[in-house]
């Protein structure tokens, strides 16, 4: 094997398991991928040549086989080890979303699942599964899936129109690797989630590869020993730098992935140059390349402890548990080279090397995966059912001092049976929600979703506005029809809250392109029905708000006015607390709780300042609506308030505590306000 090759697995290796270790000090690791996908395309295509220059056809079979024996025992093993953790040390609260992710896995469409659930708004904050590592593999399968097939129809052109084969296989693989390119600079400036995923937003990394490896193959590229030594050093550097200087905000892959590719490309094609400076000493030094032979079980172990672990010890993971992490994948991933990797990969019992058997072993491996997965995500769902009706009959009639109506600033309210109930539970945490998503504007959509809810007469019309924080208090509003308080329409978009500024860096970037639209057209909406609307209500979450404080209150001002010039008062409640991981992944660790546990410190839970009060303050016709005293003490806000788990992610409220919050933020309102005026007036 050459040592370039190895070194650089060796360095994608660490990079990602760096990144996932410690990723605030390797905020750029997850580059690694993309020098893996480079090296796949590289190497399979140079294969691919040499079985062509020496047999005149691509044997298929054969192919597919030898990547079979390659990459499925491994892969297979730790997810059936995977799959024997979620069971025994993961709450059954992640068991669906582990089990769905283990078959996706064992099918090599993982990444078609994360793809999915990254432009599900719901699914977007939840916590990851033990295999979410294993989309880098399943867009690996599929490049193997297909690649030979270019390859097979290139040689059919150029059989049928006399040409040489070269010259036409280059044409025809620059040409797919031109166009995956130009699709994901595409894809990842309109759907980012969608294209960091995406199998053909992908495929021009392994393109780059596939290229080098045809121009290599007709002695095109030749680099003098000095210029070998230089671009080697400037290959390494850049994936260095990138390694280290991107971070979540970086758009990726997008334009931001052509370094760390053309990075490994100069690597790849500097080989392993001789000379006093050259790297070839550091690269062929054993435990780089011993490294790079664990890579590939290496990347496959190193993440499930990451998730398991935590559970396990009851505690977030310290510098001392990473560090046994780290270790014990290299542990893990010799051992799996010598007794499994390398027995199957090159052994020649039970007929394995005949494609036929390969391919009847590889279905009934996946066959036993899908099997126990199947068994765990029928246990998850039927939990998550049994959990769902518990939070539906208790949100049917709530017992008394239920939720928010157990804090101090209700009144004397206690209820000792509560101390024990826990709704929503576990499973159904994630999903509650509250439900209507035709109301819910997303990532690049700017047309209105209004809903109108209520048919009471004589009542206010109150419109609910802002971003996925504002319809967070849509249960409430809900609660507030249903007892004929109320009239309501919503008009919510995801990350844009009504403000006249963009939304800052954590936005996505369709969201970024799409905000401004979506608000003029809800102010053309304010203007049009300014007779109908007796009360704006609105709320957002703050980080997502961009400039300095005074900035951010500036902005929500300057768009509140528009609507208080009509007429139409503005209540504008404080938003929520935010916690850095979600509560009810911590809740699903204990069995009994107080107001202390997993709760976050007041003095934390505030990190974005008080955009929507101050901008309240500014605003004539605005009003600040306070209601932290209904889900924080003096000290601490509780995570469990009233047998009510408060947070379904980091930062947004249940649908169950948000109801029980109801009749306390109308009454906040209309004190703060004044008296409205009537749907009828």
């Amino acid at each position: 094997m050459r040592p370039e090759i190895q070194a650089l697995r060796a360095i994608a290796v660490l990079a990602v398991v760096g990144f996932h270790l410690w990723p605030g000090r390797l905020s750029g690791g997850y580059i690694g991928v993309d020098v893996f996908f480079v090296i796949s395309g590289f190497l399979i295509t140079g294969h691919l040549l040499r079985e062509v220059d020496r047999e005149d056809r691509v044997d298929l079979a054969r192919f597919w086989a030898r990547r079979a024996r390659r990459l499925l025992p491994a892969a297979y093993l730790v997810l059936l080890v995977s799959a024997i953790g979620v069971l025994l040390w993961l709450p059954a609260a992640q068991w669906t979303q582990n089990f769905r992710e283990i078959i996706g896995s064992a099918l090599y469409v993982q990444n078609w699942v994360l793809a999915a659930d990254s432009v599900d708004y719901l699914a977007a904050d939840g916590i990851p599964s033990t295999v979410q590592h294993y989309w880098t593999l399943s867009v690996e399968e599929q490049f193997y899936l297909v690649w030979p097939l270019l390859v097979v129809a290139a040689l059919v052109v150029a059989r049928r129109t006399g040409r040489a084969r070269r010259p036409v296989l280059l044409a025809v693989l620059a040409t797919v690797t031109l166009a995956s390119f130009v699709y994901s600079l595409w894809l990842t400036s309109q759907h980012p989630q969608l294209a960091y995923f995406a199998t053909p937003a992908r495929a021009w990394q392994f393109g780059a590869g596939a290229v080098l490896a045809l121009l290599v193959a007709a002695d095109r590229i030749r680099l003098p020993r000095r210029a070998a030594i230089g671009a080697s050093w400037l290959g390494f550097g850049v994936i260095a730098v990138c390694a280290l200087a991107y971070d979540e905000s970086t758009p990726f892959p997008g334009t931001a992935a052509i370094a760390p590719v053309l990075a490994t490309l100069l690597v790849i094609a500097a080989g392993a140059p001789s000379g006093r400076l050259s790297p070839t000493p550091l690269m062929a030094w054993r435990p780089v390349q011993a490294t790079g032979d664990l890579s590939y079980s290496m990347y496959l172990w190193h993440w499930p402890p990451l998730i398991l672990l935590p559970e396990i010890l009851d505690r977030e993971l310290g510098f001392g548990p990473r560090v046994g992490i780290l270790v014990g994948t290299f542990v893990l991933a010799w051992l799996t080279v010598r007794f499994v990797e390398n027995p199957i990969r090159f052994g020649t019992r039970w007929g394995l090397r005949r494609p036929a058997v390969t391919g009847l072993a590889s279905l009934a491996a996946a066959a036993v995966v899908v099997a126990v997965a199947t068994y765990g995500w029928q246990a998850g769902d039927a939990e998550e059912q049994r959990a769902q009706e518990l939070t539906r009959r208790v949100n049917a009639d709530m017992p008394d001092c239920f939720g928010a109506a157990s804090m101090p600033a209700a009144g004397e309210c206690d209820n000792p049976e509560l101390a024990t109930l826990r709704v929503p539970a576990g499973p159904d945490v994630g999903r509650d929600f509250g439900g209507h998503r035709e109301c819910w504007v997303v990532n690049d959509e700017t047309e209105l979703k209004s809903c109108e809810f209520g048919d009471a007469t004589g009542v206010p019309h109150v419109v609910l506005l802002g971003d996925s924080h504002a319809r967070a208090l849509l249960p409430a509003f809900l609660r507030l029809a249903e007892i004929g308080e109320l009239t309501l329409t919503t008009q919510l978009k995801g990350g844009c809250a009504w403000s006249t500024d963009l939304p800052g860096r954590t936005a996505v970037p369709e969201v970024l392109q799409t905000c401004p639209a979506w608000r003029e057209n809800v102010a053309d909406w304010i203007r049009e029905h300014r007779d109908d609307i007796d009360l704006i209500v609105t709320t957002g979450y703050s980080r997502n708000l961009a400039g300095s404080p005074q900035q951010r209150a500036r902005g929500l001002s300057k768009a509140w006015k528009e609507a208080t010039s009509l007429g139409i008062p503005v209540a504008a409640v404080v938003d929520n607390p935010d916690h850095e991981s979600p509560p009810a992944k911590c809740l699903d660790r204990v069995d009994a709780w107080d107001e202390t546990t997993c709760a976050v410190r007041r003095e934390d839970a505030f990190p974005y300042g008080d955009a929507f009060g101050d901008a309240a303050r500014m605003t004539p016709g605005a009003e600040r609506i306070d209601m932290t005293d209904f889900y924080c003490l003096r000290d601490v806000c509780p995570s469990m308030i009233g047998g009510v788990n408060v947070y379904r992610d980091g930062h947004h409220f249940t649908a169950t505590f948000t109801r029980s919050l109801a009749p306390f933020l109308w009454n906040r309102i209309t004190e703060r306000v004044g008296p409205l005026v009537s749907g009828d007036a």
